[in-house]
């Protein structure tokens, strides 16, 4: 019997995919080889299906927002509320299908509100009681998620389940690479994450300064938008600090994956995390992860990485200093690429499956 679904694809309407967006291309694409037969929506509508899968294939949602926005000006396509209705993030409506589910990837508005504005607080925890008590099920993006999500709502309990994410780098990628030159830098760790409290990168630059991470001789390179509290973070570094550091703004995928693909480690400083596929991707690459002792991190990296307590300049050095060394870097590869491999399509499918085989 095939198995039909409507997922809502809201998140692939942005033009530039990073985060939800790419979690939402790799459900689909998941979903897809699972054998189930999905109805693509956003906002309860009914998208094209060869729109959607045009935009998949190019990794953008500028022509899918265009179609999108002219499909309005017409005929309505509403979904059938008869068919179970996934949610890749928060809800757009409540109830609109017999059976429904959503996606929660992380809560730190609700676990560490002080790392947010005011604004972006009241703007995912007002809705949020009524998406949990509505949803069949709800999907956690990790099983630390999970675990925060059921310890603020125990009764969400019997219906939260993990939904894991995967890496899937086009296979254009390593062709590519080969045909341009080396990255002009010296020997870097890659930071990945938008610079804003939560990602606590105040902690890797005030490091800076210790003499371990100056005889390390690293350069450390900043994929990220600049967000809340940027100019206050930056504005620590001295000007010899400052030459040590390359904050590049947004990248593409590619540009990203050949970051990683050169970079020595990751550097993972986020006090929080609902799950952290930079982590993974790197890893996919055989490069180790240099990561925080909390939220989804010893859960998503294993024994891939060296840890260390997200708020002590000390501990964060000492596990520098330990994973730079050569001879950890070859014991920890191996062990990145067979914890990124545990990842799959199948393994984030396989909830989804189950919730629709118990209808």
């Amino acid at each position: 019997m095939t198995r039909r679904l409507a997922l809502d694809v809201t998140p692939l309407l942005e033009t530039q995919w990073t985060g939800i967006p790419v979690f939402t291309r790799r459900l689909a694409q998941a979903l897809d080889g699972a054998g189930v037969a999905l109805d693509f929506a956003a906002r309860l509508e009914r998208l094209p299906e060869e729109a959607v899968r045009h935009a998949i294939r190019a990794g953008t949602g500028s022509m899918l927002r265009g179609t999108w926005e002219a499909a309005r000006l017409g005929e309505v396509r509403p979904l059938d509320p008869a068919v179970p209705l996934l949610y890749a993030s928060v809800k757009q409506a409540f109830g609109a299908a017999a059976r429904e589910a959503s996606t929660i990837h992380d809560i730190s508005t609700l676990v560490m509100p002080e790392t947010h504005t005011v604004q972006n607080v009241a703007f995912h925890l007002d809705p949020l009681r009524e998406q949990l008590a509505t949803d069949e099920v709800t999907f956690c993006c990790s099983e630390a998620t999970r675990a925060a999500l059921t310890g603020v709502f125990p009764w969400m309990g019997p219906k939260a389940r993990v939904l894991s994410q995967y890496v899937d780098w086009p296979a254009s990628f390593p062709a590519y690479e080969r045909n341009l030159p080396d990255i002009a830098l010296p020997p870097y760790a890659v930071v990945v994450g938008t610079i804003e409290p939560r990602k606590n990168l105040g902690l890797l630059l005030r490091a800076l300064a210790d003499p371990r991470l100056i005889r390390a001789g690293l350069h450390f390179v900043v994929i990220g938008r600049r967000g809340w509290g940027a100019d206050q973070a930056l504005a620590q570094l001295s000007p010899a600090a400052r030459e040590r550091v390359t904050f590049t703004g947004f990248v593409s995928e590619f540009v990203k994956y050949r970051l990683l693909r050169h970079a020595r480690f990751m550097v993972f400083p986020s006090v929080y995390e609902g799950f952290g596929i930079p982590a993974v991707e790197a890893m996919s690459l055989g490069k180790p992860v240099l990561a925080a002792m909390t939220s989804s991190f010893p859960e998503v990296i294993g024994e891939a990485g060296v840890y260390f307590d997200p708020f002590s300049v000390d501990d964060f050095a000492a596990g520098l200093a330990e994973i730079n060394e050569a001879a950890r870097l070859a014991e920890l590869a191996p062990k990145a690429l067979a914890q990124a491999a545990s990842f799959t399509p199948r393994r984030m499918a396989a909830p989804v499956l189950a919730w629709l085989g118990a209808g």
